[in-house]
């Protein structure tokens, strides 16, 4: 919440700048005022989606994410190495609901495919994965009740080229 007050505010400070205006004349006495085409970085809103790689290690264990958005609808794949236990692979989607992205992860593990909601929060540079109570009905593990986010459970984005060939 605190970022979007502070990108509304340069937003509306920058909008009150009127030394981006460019003029153009043409033969006649007609003078237009176009506005510099000036929009936000891609690296900001990417910066303010969930698109992205984010990796958690965990000693030998590591869980990796990678996220496409569009709009509030998300996509990707979710990996889970772990060292001297089976992990798990597959493919992500759901949706961001006011910073809080609502996946569910459809994966294969010890031969067997299950779905499992899963809930990060967005925080500065990455990801916070919510731990909660959970009941599976059917293939399907999904919260009931008391979802947090703790430091601990943090995944940090990095370079996506770093994780490229995990997912073939």
């Amino acid at each position: 919440m605190k970022y979007a007050f502070i990108f509304l505010v340069t937003t509306a400070v920058l909008a009150c700048n009127d030394s981006n205006r460019v003029t153009e004349t043409t033969g006649s006495n007609n003078t237009s005022t176009s506005p510099k085409t000036t929009t936000p970085s891609d690296d900001k809103k990417q910066e303010d989606d969930g698109a992205g790689c984010y990796m958690k290690v965990t000693g030998r264990d590591t869980a990796i994410v990678i996220l496409e958005q569009k709009g509030n609808e998300l996509s990707g794949k979710m990996l889970y190495d772990n060292f001297e236990k089976d992990g798990s692979r597959g493919t992500v989607k759901g949706k961001e609901e006011g910073g809080i992205l609502k996946l569910f992860y459809d994966f294969n593990s010890e031969g067997m495919r299950s779905v499992m909601e899963v809930y990060f929060k967005k925080v500065p540079g990455g990801l916070l994965r919510g731990i909660g109570n959970m009941d599976v009905k059917g293939d399907t593990t999904y919260f009931t009740s008391g979802i947090n986010y703790s430091d601990k459970d943090a995944f940090s984005k990095i370079d996506c080229e770093s994780v490229k060939g995990k997912f073939q």
